[in-house]
């Protein structure tokens, strides 16, 4: 009786259905692409992780939970997100400066892992008109760490996309669990799960390849901690400024920035360690930032 009237509460039964569209959806995809034959199944598996498709899922996951449960309540989204520049600097600008500095902080441990011949990007953009050769120095590595950081903070088309995600994370999904749970422990249960939902994309070998110990269940587990402490910053700007644009704002710019680190890497070190914020040496400074941040957040739960 206890647990059919938890279910038969509104915003329980309204978190139930977006998670189970969402990793349906996810998890569908992912068993279709394991059990079909290549190249079948490694055209669902692409399917799956295209944009529009992997990000554009928890928005519509929101339009379909909303129309089941007749949910009229207003999303925390607005598209006039520069009204506030305060918030929009902040979003832009903080915390990919927290990830250039994980960057960094990983080529100090690790400075033999610096590609000074430009490989990487010589191979990923000659289509381009990229030199098939380049040569780096430690200065122009930083001019280009700092140029692609100015990017990550102004490429407003990135921000929009990332906004399909953020939009069913933040937008919806978070509110739900402020009003369930203490709101330091739905921050961090949102990040968990938006974390555990990215398991099929680590799965086909995103972020982090197929060749580091423990694979798979690593990787996933490292994806859940980067996303639960980017999920702290994108929480913090959600409920302090009531916009998720807010964090899709710092999603979109942290996926920009943070291949800095793969561009001027050799990769001679795990990916669970960095230099990508993915990894624990490369989110070092993001991590510091968010354990201040989650200090920040209120301890009470929302009470409707």
């Amino acid at each position: 009786m206890i647990i059919n009237k938890t279910i038969s509460n509104p915003e329980t039964k309204r978190i139930f259905i977006y998670l189970a569209i969402v990793f349906g959806v996810y998890d569908c995809l992912w068993l279709t692409a394991v059990l079909l034959p290549e190249p079948v199944g490694k055209g669902v598996s692409a399917f799956l992780s295209f944009p529009a498709v992997f990000m554009g899922t928890p928005a519509l996951a929101v339009f379909i939970t909303r129309k089941i449960t007749a949910d009229k309540s207003p999303l925390k989204f607005s598209v006039q997100f520069w009204k506030n520049k305060k918030a929009l600097l902040f979003s832009a600008c903080v915390p990919t400066a927290a990830i250039l500095c994980g960057i960094i902080v990983f080529f100090f441990i690790f400075p033999n892992d610096l590609d000074f011949s430009g490989k990487y990007i010589s191979q990923t953009y000659e289509a381009f008109g990229v030199p098939s050769e380049i040569r780096f120095t430690i200065f122009s590595m930083l001019t280009m760490g700092i140029i692609l950081y100015i990017i990550s903070a102004v490429c407003f088309p990135v921000w929009f996309i990332a906004l399909g995600e953020d939009i069913g994370w933040q937008g919806y999904l978070l509110p739900l669990l402020c009003k369930k749970l203490p709101v330091r422990y739905a921050v961090m249960l949102n990040g968990a799960l938006w974390g555990f939902a990215h398991a099929p994309l680590i799965c086909f070998g995103m972020n982090y390849g197929n060749d580091y110990a423990g694979a798979p269940f690593t990787g996933i587990a490292m994806m859940v901690l980067t996303c639960m402490v980017l999920g702290v910053w994108s929480s913090y700007v959600t409920l302090k400024y009531n916009n998720c644009m807010y964090a899709a704002i710092i999603h979109g710019a942290a996926d920009i920035i943070g291949e800095a680190g793969a561009w001027v890497s050799l990769s001679t070190q795990s990916a669970l360690l960095g230099p990508m914020p993915t990894g624990m040496i490369g989110m070092s400074v993001l991590l510091t930032g968010a354990m201040l941040l989650l200090l920040k957040l209120p301890k009470h739960t929302v009470h409707r």
